[in-house]
């Protein structure tokens, strides 16, 4: 695959009278007005009647710190995309620290469980939500509850913002064709792109192959940017979302 084959656009299957599409939302929202029970579990949105988990995914960093545990040693956790994340004591913090990481609902195999525990984090993204845990003698502390996660395709470290990509059934007779949606993550925010542009992320080809189908399945994340893709027809300008990583899912056993 290269990247002529990530610049698609579709031109087969022609249209029947006028293709409206609406994103639902509007407006900005900072992290410091997002309610936070919106923000510490998922929320499904629902863009041309797909679905697509759009709230609670995080980066993940060790706690390196040498004092007691569970004061010491669980995880530092940062939403994507918001200048603070929500905590459990509901204070917005540049990070929130968690005792410890529960993966029981991520239905995964032994082998897979074993490679995810063992990664230093830094490739790590997870959609979960915080969750209030009791521990004898020392009180309360949050725990993060993974519902899903993704390993990013190498170590380069995330650079733009954090979306995901996804087909969303339009096919056109002409180009540009806005045939993928684009939903920012931990944002009630939705466009449309009509390229896309990997080359730059230094993923395999089987990588790519991968992200493809990400992309016509469930939803593939990246990191990026979009940019105007100019024509001497202005009505003719496309938008391309240039991608600098991407995470693959893990997929359940």
């Amino acid at each position: 695959m290269n990247k002529q084959l990530f610049n698609y656009k579709y031109s087969i299957i022609p249209l029947l009278g006028t293709l409206i599409v609406s994103n639902g939302f509007s407006g900005k929202v900072s992290a410091q007005n997002i309610p936070t029970l919106d923000t510490t579990d998922s929320v499904t949105v629902t863009v041309t009647n797909q679905e697509f988990p759009q709230w609670g995914y995080y980066t993940v960093r060790r706690d390196l710190r040498r004092c007691a545990s569970p004061i010491c040693g669980g995880y530092f956790i940062k939403q994507v995309n918001l200048k603070a994340t929500p905590c459990l004591d509901g204070v917005f913090r540049d990070e929130c620290y968690v005792s410890a990481i529960d993966w029981s609902s991520l239905k995964v195999s032994p082998l897979e469980m074993v490679k995810i525990q063992n990664d230093d984090s830094s490739r790590l993204l997870l959609r979960g939500n915080i969750i209030p845990v009791t521990l004898p003698g020392f009180g309360e502390f949050g725990n993060l509850r993974v519902k899903e996660a993704f390993v990013a395709a190498t170590n380069t470290p995330a650079k733009g913002t954090f979306v995901a990509l996804k087909d969303n059934g339009i096919r056109c007779i002409t180009t540009p064709c806005f045939s993928t949606n684009q939903l920012i993550l931990n944002k009630p925010k939705i466009s449309q792109v009509s390229s896309i542009d990997l080359s730059q992320t230094g993923a395999t080809q089987k990588q790519l192959d991968a992200a493809t189908s990400e992309i016509f399945g469930k939803g593939l994340i990246a990191v990026g940017r979009t940019e105007v893709v100019e024509n001497v027809d202005p009505t003719k300008r496309g938008t391309q979302f240039v991608g600098t990583q991407l995470y693959l899912r893990v997929n359940p056993k």
